[in-house]
């Protein structure tokens, strides 16, 4: 396959490069740094301060809150763009499940890409990714409110929260 081939075949596999050339993706890929993690290997960890977000180029990542599995991701997905685009540390702990091979793109690196409408597509992009994983947690959200009001399993309120929190 042809490095054209390639990179135009990443612009249309990974939801973060939709509607770039392939030159633009080679650009950026060249711009950021190819990383490699063993099976069971840490990326980052929950609480931890964030500046990079990762794109899976090949292999497949976990995606933990409190030891537990809540997404996996596979090639051609991205995740870590919420502590870079919060500036927040992290929600969730990144594990390599299997060898893996990821791009990684630093804040800086981000604010560095090319002409502004590269840079607008890739955050066009990112916006695209992030509503609709909103999107999906809204949907489990509803159906476990559901499931809990059939049950008559009432959850606590905010005004219990802060008298717990308070008390």
């Amino acid at each position: 396959m042809t490095d054209y081939a390639k990179y135009a075949r990443y612009a249309e596999k990974i939801t973060l490069f939709n509607g770039l050339m392939p030159e633009e993706v080679e650009d950026i890929i060249k711009r950021g740094k190819v990383v490699f993690f063993r099976k069971g290997e840490t990326i980052f960890h929950e609480g931890m301060m964030g500046s990079n977000l990762f794109v899976v180029l090949s292999g497949k990542i976990g995606i933990y809150k409190k030891d537990q599995l809540i997404a996996k991701c596979h090639i051609g997905d991205t995740f870590g763009e919420m502590a870079v685009l919060n500036k927040k540390p992290r929600t969730a702990t990144a594990t390599a499940l299997e060898e893996s091979r990821l791009l990684c793109l630093s804040e800086s690196q981000i604010n560095d890409i090319m002409e502004k409408r590269v840079a607008i597509r890739l955050l066009l992009n990112a916006i695209h990714i992030l509503s609709e994983r909103l999107e999906n947690s809204n949907q489990l959200n509803f159906e476990m409110r559901r499931i809990l009001e059939k049950y008559k399993i009432s959850l606590p309120s905010k005004e219990h929260d802060k008298q717990k929190t308070e008390g």
